[in-house]
């Protein structure tokens, strides 16, 4: 099984120290692989870097290298399945529909986020399932 990982759950769980959301990541290991894209790195990191807290910005690539994550890119086919997903839910932001886009291009089975609105997307082989904060 592989679960891709929404920026938020990072924020829980290396920001605010959230037992649940480092636990959901302990979970998806334990199961199979894990993923995120660059979306996650460069929401994640713009707070770091406004607040030149670099320590956080490298502890933030530790965990991603220490726990394999698979990082995936955004391509055109990523963008093309985004517009799709845009025209479905048109309250979707164009993050929000690449993340999820990039997960269902690297063939994850799961898709865990903290935005409530995510939660309304429908896709036979991507489960979203909202993290625990």
């Amino acid at each position: 099984m592989k679960t891709f990982f929404d920026t938020a759950v990072f924020i829980y769980a290396l920001d605010r120290n959230s037992s649940s959301a480092r636990k959901l990541f302990e979970q998806a290991i334990n199961e199979g692989e894990v993923a995120t894209s660059v979306i996650t790195i460069s929401e994640y990191t713009v707070d770091c870097l406004r607040k030149g807290n670099i320590e956080a910005s490298n502890r933030f690539d530790s965990f991603l290298s220490n726990l394999g994550f698979e990082i995936a890119s955004i391509d055109e086919d990523v963008a093309r399945i985004a517009a799709s997903i845009r025209c479905e839910y048109p309250a979707f932001k164009l993050p929000d529909a690449l993340q999820i886009a990039s997960a269902l291009k690297h063939q994850s089975d799961r898709f865990v986020t903290n935005d409530k609105q995510l939660l309304q997307y429908h896709n036979d082989s991507l489960i979203i399932v909202k993290s625990g904060e």
